[in-house]
């Protein structure tokens, strides 16, 4: 469970360092300009955290895949008892 974020953390930057921190965030893919920041000030990068994420997405995928099986294993053998 994501824990909620109360605290806020401010730095400047100039127009230029901004810039450049949007086009990298967006370069990233990243939800919003503070999940890109965080990510890299904790010492991952946001690709890091995409590639976790893509793991962790294929292994429900492979499950998901394995329940639909076993569920039309089940049926296969409901319908030959009901025969």
């Amino acid at each position: 469970m994501r824990q909620i974020r109360t605290r806020l953390v401010n730095f400047r930057v100039t127009d230029e360092e901004l810039e450049r921190l949007k086009t990298a965030s967006d370069r990233q893919g990243a939800r919003c300009l503070s999940d890109f920041a965080r990510s890299i000030m904790f010492g991952g990068t946001y690709d890091d955290r995409l590639l976790s994420m893509d793991q962790r997405l294929t292994g429900v995928e492979h499950s998901m895949a394995r329940l639909v099986e076993a569920l039309s294993g089940s049926r296969l053998q409901d319908a030959n008892t009901h025969e």
